[in-house]
């Protein structure tokens, strides 16, 4: 319900029914009422389980099971090192040339 009008599937707009399947009646009426008409982007999965996959590789990290962690993980040897690096989060592209500049 929205402003005492009690919604019908069929009031949905075409191409937004699947979100209705997806969540439901009830949460997608609260979606429409905090975002309606305004942009939204949906983070796929892989962004969603970024900060937990990262810690997880932190705690099971050993000190040398790189290899191990990055076939697990499907990720290259290179992101491992950088997700267990000494501060333990990812670092950009930005961090490592000022620690470049840092050494001249």
């Amino acid at each position: 319900m929205i402003d005492g009008y009690d919604i019908q599937p069929h009031d949905i707009p075409d191409g937004y029914q699947d979100v209705v399947d997806a969540i439901g009646m009830e949460a997608a009426l609260k979606l429409v009422e905090t975002m309606g008409g305004g942009p939204l982007y949906v983070p796929t999965k892989k962004d969603i389980c970024r900060g937990a996959r990262d810690r997880a590789i932190r705690a099971e990290f050993n000190g040398r099971n790189h290899r191990e962690l990055a076939t697990k993980h499907n990720l290259s040897l290179t992101w491992i090192r950088t997700i267990v690096g000494p501060s333990g989060r990812r670092r950009t592209g930005v961090d490592t040339i000022d620690r470049q500049l840092q050494l001249f």
